[in-house]
């Protein structure tokens, strides 16, 4: 049941967890400092002589003070840099923690367990948290931490280091990697890729016609972005032989397909998400492209049955 303030306990859950990993409650607002100004004081020379001897080393001795003022001054304008830049990256560091954990908040929320987050996870989390700045990633991460909350162990903390780096434009394609991704079987993450199928024969070798993947926005230099960041195998992967005798199901967000072979030797030919890349795409909302599943339903009926 709710609690009077509309919080149920997964919420709750979250607003505690959050509190437990910034060590104190969370406040919108929590930083707000002000630096204090060091003052500089010299003394000054009295007594100015007539004698000339004399009137040059005080002449010496103001020019050394004028000297040190100059490089006092200096040295007072270079720590106020300082402390203000320090000042302004804590500021922007909190900012973009209560962003995404403001985000978390406004998620749906899931199920959640009794099960607490890991303290290192959220350490990590944390750290990494707080130097993402732009809005669409920052969403990523309150999904992150929302998913996490729910379900501890979700995301590796080599996830996170992935998705720390991360950048706007292989985030896109990594979702469109996800609308095209499939799995054999409904209980399994979707992650295979297809784009045709081999019939391996020593007297007759074919294939069917291969998808153009970069037509559904995967282009061949987004894979290769996909697979340096960890989220993509980089060779294509082939599937062993698949019965005659036996149906094999495709399962994509909503469409599921069922294929039976026409012939012995027939292989699926895919590309694959990595087990961090399974990991992420739970981040990503189940879609699905259409016209691939058409293309692909187009392809692979030269060997099998659709």
């Amino acid at each position: 049941m709710n609690d009077l303030l509309g919080l149920g306990k997964t919420t709750d859950k979250l607003i505690s967890t959050v509190e437990r990993a910034l060590g104190a409650v969370y406040r919108p607002y929590g930083i707000r400092r002000e630096a204090d100004a060091e003052a500089y004081r010299l003394n000054t020379l009295e007594d100015a002589k007539t004698d000339a001897q004399v009137r040059n080393t005080v002449e010496l001795a103001r020019a050394k003070t004028e000297a040190n003022i100059i490089l006092a001054e200096g040295q007072q304008t270079l720590e106020a840099r300082l402390q203000a830049r320090l000042r302004h990256e804590v500021l922007r560091q909190q900012q973009n923690i209560e962003r995404i954990v403001v985000g978390a908040l406004t998620e749906p929320q899931p199920e959640s367990g009794v099960e607490d987050v890991d303290e290192d996870w959220l350490t990590g989390f944390f750290e990494h948290a707080q130097k993402v700045s732009g809005a669409e990633m920052q969403a990523l991460w309150s999904r992150v931490l929302v998913l996490e909350v729910g379900t501890p162990g979700t995301f590796s903390s080599r996830s996170l280091d992935v998705l720390r780096k991360m950048t706007p434009r292989e985030a896109i394609a990594f979702q469109a990697a996800c609308r095209l991704a499939s799995s054999y079987s409904i209980e399994s993450s979707r992650k295979n890729i297809l784009y045709g199928a081999i019939h391996d024969s020593w007297y007759w070798p074919a294939e069917t016609p291969e998808i153009e993947l970069s037509e559904f926005d995967l282009a061949f230099l987004d894979r290769v972005n996909l697979v340096q960041i960890g989220l993509m195998y980089e060779d294509s992967l082939v599937s062993g032989d698949i019965s005659r005798d036996k149906q094999l199901s495709l399962h994509f967000a909503s469409t599921h397909l069922k294929l039976q072979a026409k012939r012995v030797n027939v292989k699926i030919r895919c590309y694959s998400l990595t087990p961090v890349g399974s990991e992420l795409a739970a981040l990503i909302a189940p879609e699905e492209d259409s016209a691939y599943i058409a293309a692909l339903c187009a392809s692979l009926s030269k060997f099998f049955h659709v």
